[in-house]
């Protein structure tokens, strides 16, 4: 009797820890994080609030900045997606959102941003607890969005309340 109970014990504890794992978001492929991006993006205010064209920077991958062009010309709230560039160092011409995929780059990545009031983004989670503010990521089989509130702040963002019912906080 005493081997089956702690039988049921370890597979219940195994159980509980597979799951955690399941939950966990992984990288987000190229084309989801791009559609995620420009719709969660509607969210920040000062992005989405006037009539201004916005662009998009990606440092370190040419794919989602692919995916990213295809919305050029698409809105984002009142304003426009106007164009997507891509490097491997930081961007000559301020952007409205610096998508980041090159972790090496992070600190650098963040220091800008944050001088320049600009929306960090990311589709590696792993980076939105190191300081990046918007993640996008991939749990149990399905999109997830997470908010870092703290580097939101560093970046002087301003968000629609609505943010909070489709965006995991992290503080």
């Amino acid at each position: 009797m005493k081997q089956k109970r702690t039988f049921l014990i370890v597979s219940f504890m195994l159980m509980i820890m597979v799951l955690q794992l399941h939950a966990q978001a992984t990288d987000a492929p190229a084309n989801v994080a791009a559609a995620l991006l420009v719709k969660v993006a509607i969210y920040e205010k000062t992005i989405s609030g006037s009539a201004q064209d916005v662009s998009i920077y990606v440092l370190g991958d040419a794919a989602v900045a692919a995916e990213l062009r295809k919305g050029v010309g698409k809105p984002i709230g009142k304003a426009t997606l106007k164009s997507v560039e891509s490097g491997d160092g930081l961007p000559a011409v301020k952007p409205n959102i610096l998508f980041i995929t090159d972790p090496s780059k992070l600190t650098e990545a963040l220091e800008y941003t944050q001088s320049n009031d600009i929306l960090s983004a990311t589709n590696k989670p792993d980076l939105v607890a190191r300081g990046v503010t918007l993640g996008i990521g991939i749990a149990g089989g399905k999109p997830r969005i997470l908010l870092n509130l703290s580097s939101s702040v560093e970046e002087n963002l301003d968000w629609n309340a609505a943010i909070m019912k489709v965006a995991k906080t992290i503080k």
